[in-house]
């Protein structure tokens, strides 16, 4: 039977009211409350379970982009640029290492001259010239090195030389408690760098704001967005006592982005800040022609792990794409191993093929802000607007960025929501693949040094986190007892038939596994004979019991009881929630504890491996 195709052009789908919708929703709900549906972000924004056009005032969202509040995008129709550029930063410490390794991206689809000017260590030996870079832009952002790269790019053709080499004295040394821009010297002789290349390097961007130590930091979207047009704010008022109009400050303006892994929300914030910016340059008089800044942006470090290092590729590829989604003009791509080692060749040809892969095989240089008339998108983005703005008037009634950094009240705020953050890792509530949950015990690690870099600042600094790096410490311990000659295997007193304890006894392992302990299961115990014999046979320092509630009745006691009064220095848990007055009976004979759902995995697997190191 043939196909009409002019009938399924007719066919559309039936139209449901809300009302209808939570109609159904709770009938397959049953007993459990629509708020079950509700979640929280970090930025105290309600998700809601379903988004409509009701969600959205049409009147107030921009059509397209280069319109009203430049949401969908800075540049109008037919003005945008070809694409986002490809900025992946080489790591290495020898300048003849990076030429070498740069010139080879360039031909292999990279198009912006980047590297990692503070992590040279013969930064001295850059020669521009060396690269034959003509029509390809800079990409260097530094903390150290702003006067030199400056003095080496007046070195080659200026002809040849436009792009970014900036700077940014506010954020870059907070991992140190150092704030620069309050030291009038420091910000004195910047301002002149400003000023020479606005001279001599008119097509050289070199005011950056860099709110990637907020967002390392643990600091959530309405915090970044708020914090970078509080920087905003300092750098126009502060060029302004160099006779300098806000529209001259807005065309040096570079704005660099972390992109964390809440797909949603990044492409939000994004979005959210152009809205921002654009009216910070309305107050300012700034024209909608001369409006237009570098937005620029980089894969987070606060979310990659050390633990499965593979996963980080999966990482960097979802930051990635919310990020073009989101709108961006240059993006690096952190390698998967980049947080522990200077990037192999296969790691760096994988982040930078990430890019690649974007560009030419998901066609997404071919359009512009696809997320645009999402009704859950816009929503979240008009949320971040509101909330960021309210923040950043805050920080502006306390004196500006410098005044709250030098109070604590910026690092204070930041630091509620990383604590947040990080309790939610290790309560599971938050899944870190590879760390928290699904991780492999056997795994060979290389591990890095973590430790932060003294302070001997004059501020609280803000230092660089990883959301796994507490399970990470647990592994490293379990790693070096394993060094030691100490095998780390726990017991599974697995009580019945396997479908009684199998859900359990895979909870308890998958749990033991993130602190590198494996797990011996001693199956289907139908008498306590066969438990003390699977227990005086193995003797390890540790057993879990696996079961039902009423199997825990007829065993959990028994064996608390018979392994206190013979092996008193094991320890035995059971698996499961219960309540207080439960857990006290089974206590008084002999269990030690429990392991449950959201239960402070790294508190309990600390104690654990306690057990092995008597």
């Amino acid at each position: 039977m043939s196909t009409n195709h002019k009938d399924l052009k007719q066919q559309s789908f039936p139209t449901y009211s809300m009302d209808e919708w939570m109609t159904a929703v709770n009938n397959s709900l049953k007993n459990k409350s629509m708020d079950a549906l509700y979640s929280n972000t970090y930025e105290n924004i309600r998700l809601k379970p379903l988004y409509s056009s009701e969600d959205l005032d049409f009147t107030n969202i921009d059509q397209y982009s280069g319109s009203r509040l430049r949401i969908r995008g800075f540049d109008s129709p037919g003005d945008q640029p070809k694409t986002w550029r490809i900025a992946q930063k080489i790591k290495r410490q020898d300048w003849a290492e990076v030429k070498k390794i740069l010139k080879r991206a360039l031909e292999n689809g990279q198009d912006s001259l980047s590297f990692d000017v503070d992590y040279l260590e013969n930064v001295d030996d850059v020669n521009f010239s060396e690269l034959n870079n003509q029509n390809v832009p800079y990409f260097l952002l530094t903390k150290h090195h702003f006067h030199l790269l400056l003095k080496k790019a007046l070195e080659v053709e200026q002809s040849h030389s436009f792009g970014i080499i900036a700077m940014d004295l506010i954020s870059c040394n907070l991992h140190q408690g150092k704030l620069e821009a309050d030291s009038p010297p420091i910000l004195e002789n910047w301002s002149l760098q400003v000023l020479r290349a606005h001279r001599e390097l008119p097509n050289i961007k070199t005011i950056l704001i860099d709110t990637t130590p907020f967002h390392n930091g643990g600091a959530n979207a309405v915090q970044e967005l708020a914090l970078a047009l509080a920087e905003a704010i300092f750098y126009i008022e502060h060029m302004r006592n160099k006779d300098w109009e806000p529209s001259q400050v807005a065309k040096k303006l570079v704005f660099h982005f972390g992109i964390g892994g809440n797909f949603f929300m990044e492409v939000a914030k994004l979005r959210a800040f152009r809205a921002l910016w654009t009216t910070v340059a309305r107050a300012y008089g700034i024209s909608p022609y001369e409006d237009r800044v570098v937005v620029s942006a980089e894969t987070s470090t606060f979310t990659k792990t050390v633990l499965d290092p593979y996963v980080n590729m999966l990482r960097s590829g979802n930051e990635a794409f919310s990020a073009i989604i989101g709108g961006i003009d240059y993006l690096h791509v952190s390698p998967y191993d980049e947080i522990f080692h200077e990037n192999g060749e296969f790691s760096a040809r994988i982040a930078r093929n990430t890019q690649l892969i974007l560009q030419e095989e998901a066609h997404l240089k071919r359009i512009v802000d696809p997320a645009g008339g999402s009704y859950y998108i816009e929503s979240l983005t008009n949320e971040l607007v509101e909330k960021a703005w309210e923040l950043f008037q805050k920080i502006d009634a306390l004196g500006g960025i410098v005044e709250g950094l030098k109070s604590g009240w910026i690092q204070n705020d930041i630091n509620q929501v990383l604590n947040k953050r990080l309790l939610d890792v290790e309560t599971r509530k938050h899944s870190v693949i590879g760390a928290n949950v699904y991780a492999n015990p056997s795994e060979q690690i290389s591990y890095t040094n973590t430790k932060n870099e003294k302070t001997g600042g004059t501020i609280i600094p803000i230092t660089s986190v990883r959301i796994a790096q507490a399970f990470e410490n647990l592994r490293e311990r379990a790693h070096e007892m394993k060094l030691q000659g100490k095998k780390l295997c726990a017991g599974l007193i697995c009580l019945g038939e396997l479908k009684d304890y199998k859900s359990r006894a895979d909870f308890v392992t998958g749990v033991l596994a993130t602190g590198g302990i494996t797990t011996d299961w001693g199956h289907n115990f139908r008498s306590f004979e066969e438990i003390k014999e699977f227990i005086s046979t193995t003797k390890f320092p540790y057993y879990c019991i696996c079961g039902t509630d009423d199997m825990y009745k007829d065993y959990a006691m028994k064996i608390g009881e018979w392994v206190q009064e013979n092996y008193p220095a094991i320890k035995i848990d059971i698996s499961g929630k219960f309540t207080r007055e439960q857990m006290d009976s089974y206590c008084k004979r002999g269990i030690s504890d429990s392991i449950y759902l959201h239960q402070n995995m790294v508190q309990k697997i600390t104690s654990l491996l306690n057990l092995w190191e008597v």
